[in-house]
């Protein structure tokens, strides 16, 4: 399974862009289903924080909380990528 560490919104917002993507979902079908706008999707996966979004990074940052995300991705994924924010995703074994 993929691991990233994740420093700031732009990192978290490329990794539910990608592995949405790798899916095959659309942005409508998760916006519909989650209840908000498909124009919300997309500021979440371009990165482009809230109020509260950025507090919260901020905040982990200061004190030294490190966020780690692992996912699924399809098979056919299972190769090293780079998400649009520059970080790196590592697949595990």
């Amino acid at each position: 399974m993929p691991t990233i560490g994740i420093t700031n919104f732009k990192d978290l917002g490329a990794v539910i862009k990608a592995v949405r993507e790798s899916q095959g979902i659309r942005q409508e079908d998760v916006s519909d289903t989650l209840g908000f706008s498909r124009n919300y999707l997309r500021e979440i996966e371009s990165g482009k924080p809230n109020l509260f979004a950025s507090r919260l990074f901020r905040t982990l940052n200061k004190l030294g909380i490190r966020l780690t995300v692992t996912y699924e991705l399809p098979k056919s994924h299972q190769k090293t990528d780079t998400n649009q924010g520059g970080a790196e995703l590592s697949h595990g074994n």
